[in-house]
């Protein structure tokens, strides 16, 4: 795509006097969706942060936009990080990370037009949200000891049978195991659980890595014996399986049952949604469903529906799916109700439908570590619905 910078800086002006057109943000996004105009996105932020403000408005926003542009310039300067779930071109991370950063900016501005409420009251509102997720998770070990793993810092909680568990700082559990100690016959197993507004990491004794999301539950034994490696999952977990061509490794969730060997895949069986969706990143798996099976390759989503027989098989766009993993909220066309119980779970939020549910389909991106203010207020502009919060309640009206 060639750059047209006359064009993008007038669309930008004309995206902070939010006086652009649907057709015309969408020509915005494009323009900010390949690596090469980066820095462009970076210089008319930096303009942003400088130009002629008055005072309270520059304390709101300045901190938030410079963190943002010292983000920007921390992908353009460093290399493509090492591959996490896929094998992704330095251009991809770069189209990634201006989208995420033009979008945060439409937040931003959000704020800067809301009227007849001063900055201070403003401040106060967003503090009185219920507050964004963060690394908590409660550990329940195979002896029956019951552990809060957000309460700790790095630490080793079980050396026992020839099984160490560990907890870091970072939000991760990590399971060793020695051989020679170990009881082989021991099937005891372990959970870890997930609140509202959680998400944990896990690695299991055969090097598999997990990451689960809020308001989900994993049930895993503290060691691998016999033929096979076997977990059960409520909720949404992202895996990344240690490859043992001797021992399959099996996901059973409520609906289902996934077979794999070594690969990446998505797995969202939470009970209050009417479908379940495993998403495949790399290798291959089978997906069971009774006595029906269906294998998929990278880039296909098998979709359950608890109303209906079968497994419904088709190619999605994988970004979206993973996004919880990476940090973000990012909607694609996504039904209300969908969006709204992904932000009940983050945010530990009750939603409540003030009527009738309304019928529209959102499309936004934003960081899990925004305040819910930011998020609804993006949500309120892309899709025609209101929200009051009220203490940790959401009430969702149509606007008319």
């Amino acid at each position: 795509m060639k750059k047209h910078p006359h064009t993008v800086t007038h669309l930008f002006q004309k995206f902070l006097q939010r006086q652009c057109t649907a057709e015309e943000l969408t020509q915005l996004y494009r323009y900010f969706d390949i690596e090469e105009n980066a820095d462009m996105l970076k210089e008319l932020i930096l303009k942003a942060l400088n130009r002629e403000v008055d005072t309270a408005e520059i304390a709101a926003q300045q901190p938030h936009l410079s963190n943002l542009f010292d983000k920007i310039e921390e992908k353009i300067q460093t290399p493509a990080p090492s591959p996490r779930y896929r094998p992704l071109n330095a251009a991809h991370w770069m189209a990634v990370a201006a989208t995420v950063a033009l979008v945060a900016f439409v937040s931003l501005f959000a704020y800067r037009h809301i009227k007849h409420k001063p900055e201070e009251q403003i401040a106060v509102q967003v503090n009185s949200y219920p507050q964004p997720g963060s690394d908590r998770a409660e550990l329940t070990l195979f002896n029956g000891k019951k552990i809060v793993l957000n309460e700790l810092g790095q630490d080793q909680l079980l050396q026992e049978a020839g099984i160490t568990v560990s907890n870091t700082s970072e939000g991760l559990v990590i399971y060793r195991v020695d051989d020679d100690k170990v009881d082989q016959a021991d099937h005891a197993l372990n959970t870890m659980r997930t609140p509202r507004g959680g998400q944990y990491q896990l690695i299991l004794a055969d090097g598999t890595k997990v990451w689960l999301n809020a308001s989900s539950s994993l049930i895993f034994p503290s060691h691998f014996s016999g033929s096979k490696r076997s977990v059960k999952l409520e909720g949404e977990g992202y895996f990344e399986v240690a490859h043992d061509a001797t021992k399959p490794f099996f996901v059973q969730t409520a609906e289902s049952e996934v077979e794999v060997l070594g690969t990446t895949f998505n797995v969202m069986a939470y009970p209050e949604e009417q479908k379940s969706q495993i998403t495949l990143l790399t290798g291959s798996v089978h997906v069971k469903r009774g006595e029906e099976a269906m294998r998929l390759t990278p880039g296909q989503q098998a979709e359950i529906q608890r109303k209906e027989t079968g497994i419904r098989v088709r190619a999605v766009d994988i970004e979206p799916v993973i996004a919880w993993k990476n940090g973000i909220f990012l909607f694609d066309q996504s039904e209300l109700p969908q969006v709204m119980r992904q932000i009940g779970r983050w945010y530990n939020a009750e939603v409540v439908y003030g009527g009738e549910v309304p019928e529209v389909s959102l499309t936004g991106m934003v960081s899990r570590q925004d305040p819910l203010a930011t998020l609804l207020s993006i949500l309120e502009r892309a899709g025609g619905v209101h929200f009051d919060v009220q203490k940790n309640k959401i009430m969702v009206k149509q606007l008319k």
